[in-house]
């Protein structure tokens, strides 16, 4: 239990930051910098334009916000996931939680608090690699930079998904003949390919079920095994061209000012983000990829009491859709 409420600071106003993933959400009350309380919850939260997403989210917020018993607050930071463009979804959703929960509401892209949560609001390079992946930049003086975030179809490069695919398809081209044997094989496939391969169609979440098999293949890598190397190389190379590519576009080609930072559950492999450190490195010499100095609940954090700094403003513009 989070205990009593503690009392009020004057300069202390309560924020509440929720990261609303697609199958977790994690929130956190501030006074402060200070954390009164968290929560998690292995049920995420609809994009906001899902059918029902509204009512939906009008019902879980209200019942987080109460299981960290710290209010009353005074704002309420939603980041959530997919959202690619703060729209009339967004706004209007934004709008009916401030009513309904009294006090001011922020919504934005999960992205833009956990850059705001790695790096705060210095200039610098955001890699994220999870189940999908993209690169965020910010530097005074240059419009923001967002690559990727395209989901599995057109984009994801240097993702789970992106890693956990190349490896099923190299296991499939060995078993075929037309690619060289690998450990991959036994690894993804086992004893009934077949069996494997049908049910990733069947699932009803098959870019998560490929995923998912990333951590396979990042064992067999670091097992030695050469084409789960390749396979490994080829994948980190995919962000370390989306890092050199967001640092052109900010004026920073040789990454000489702008840190890089990593997040994701990809990263947690000390494999895998060794090999897009060491990546870098052969590119950029001299450039260290960084690990996190915090959550993306730190960062919600940040985009209620930075909300008018520039970097922050920067951020935000990324994923705002005036036209809509």
């Amino acid at each position: 239990m989070s205990g009593p409420p503690l009392p009020r600071g004057v300069d202390e106003p309560r924020i509440v930051a929720v990261d609303a993933g697609k199958s977790t959400v994690r929130a956190a009350v501030f006074a402060g910098e200070r954390v009164l309380a968290r929560h998690g919850d292995e049920v995420g939260l609809p994009h906001p334009e899902t059918p029902g997403a509204r009512a939906h989210v009008l019902e879980r917020v209200p019942e987080i916000l109460r299981s960290l018993e710290h209010g009353p607050y005074d704002v309420v930071v939603l980041a959530a996931t997919g959202i690619r463009a703060i729209g009339a979804a967004e706004r209007t959703l934004q709008t009916m939680l401030a009513e309904h929960l009294e006090c001011d509401v922020i919504v934005e892209n999960d992205v833009v608090a956990a850059y705001l949560g790695a790096l705060g609001t210095s200039p610098g390079v955001l890699a994220q690699a999870g189940t999908g992946s993209l690169v965020l930049g910010a530097a005074e003086g240059h419009r923001p930079v967002h690559l990727d975030g395209w989901g599995h179809l057109a984009g994801d490069r240097g993702s789970g998904f992106a890693l956990g695919r190349a490896g099923l398809r190299a296991s499939c081209s060995a078993l075929d003949g037309t690619g060289p044997e690998t450990a991959l094989t036994a690894r993804l496939t086992g004893p009934d390919p077949e069996q494997v391969i049908r049910d990733l169609y069947a699932s009803r979440s098959p870019v998560k079920d490929v995923a998912a098999l990333a951590p396979a293949v990042l064992r067999t890598s670091a097992g030695g095994d050469q084409v789960a190397l390749d396979v490994v190389a080829a994948i980190a190379d995919e962000l370390v061209d989306m890092v050199l590519a967001a640092a052109g576009r900010l004026g920073d080609p040789q990454l000489t000012e702008l840190p890089v930072t990593a997040v994701g559950g990809l990263f947690a492999d000390r494999h895998f983000a060794g090999t897009v450190a060491a990546h870098l490195r052969e590119r950029r010499p001299g450039v260290e990829l960084r690990e996190s100095a915090g959550d993306a609940l730190d960062g919600g954090r940040l985009l209620a009491t930075a909300r008018h700094h520039p970097i922050t403003r920067l951020l935000t513009t990324v994923f705002r859709n005036e036209d809509v």
